[in-house]
């Protein structure tokens, strides 16, 4: 599987996108960075989006794909995620105010996004690949994805402070290889990163701890706040752990 990395901060200042990825050429995991890094034919190759949470740096670009793809696909876009989070972006986002209903545009019977509601604890399969949604630990409904492929599964943790329904799946994967978590603040501002469902280099820490395989797995951080990111950095550095990487726009990686 590879995995493009479109976006991977928290905020957005030149050159740091917020956060997206591409698996593989047709499926998303978030899209708050799409339509100002891909080529039009490349956005309309995509198939399916699986959101984590509704804040809007994980699925503004939602909208503008849309837009674009108005008259340039043959089937809808999927937006898969539960129900409570398609309610939040059907009523803030696509409610015909702030952006146009585009899973009524055209028309209801081919629209140019379709949303799929994804229980949690359940599993959806795309392609080669099977999804499962996880509940985890922000301050509005966040998911994490367990993604499973030929080979191997890789897990998206999603916005989230400490946790724990994620940690059980992944230490009963057999074939686990990759973790993509998050960590968004400084340690000195542990208090703002805790009230507002993040963690902080010393937290993120403490959270993997929870994971038994931990040596033999790859944690990719992202999700860093860009004004913070030199000292997140540094303080990442040291923890001394060989396997943890912190991700860069433009990535790809191949598992």
């Amino acid at each position: 599987m590879k995995i493009r990395v479109l976006g991977c901060h928290g905020a957005q200042l030149p050159g740091y996108n917020t956060t997206s990825f591409l698996l593989n050429k047709n499926i998303l995991v978030d899209a708050g960075t799409v339509t100002s890094l891909l080529s039009l034919d490349e956005q309309i190759a995509i198939d399916y989006i699986f959101i984590t949470h509704a804040h809007l740096d994980h699925v503004k670009d939602i909208a503008f794909l849309a837009d674009n793809l108005h008259g340039r696909k043959e089937h809808p876009v999927e937006i898969i995620t539960t129900q409570g989070i398609i309610n939040i972006l059907r009523e803030n986002l696509f409610n015909n105010i702030i952006w146009p209903d585009f899973s009524e545009i055209p028309n209801r019977e081919a629209p140019v996004i379709k949303f799929r509601a994804l229980d949690p604890r359940s599993s959806y399969s795309v392609d080669s690949l099977t999804i499962q949604a996880v509940l985890v630990n922000h301050i509005i409904e966040t998911m994490a994805f367990v993604v499973r492929f030929e080979g191997g599964s890789v897990i998206f943790v999603g916005d989230t402070g400490p946790t724990e329904d994620i940690w059980e799946i992944a230490n009963i994967l057999p074939d686990l290889k990759a973790i993509f978590i998050e960590t968004s603040f400084p340690n000195d501002m542990r208090s703002i990163a805790e009230a507002a469902g993040h963690f902080t280099p010393a937290s993120f820490n403490d959270e993997l701890k929870k994971l038994f395989l931990l040596k033999t797995v790859d944690i990719y951080l992202y999700h860093l706040k860009p004004q913070y990111r030199e000292l997140i950095e540094d303080q990442i550095s040291s923890i001394s752990r060989d396997n943890v990487k912190i991700l860069k726009e433009g990535e790809i990686i191949e598992i």
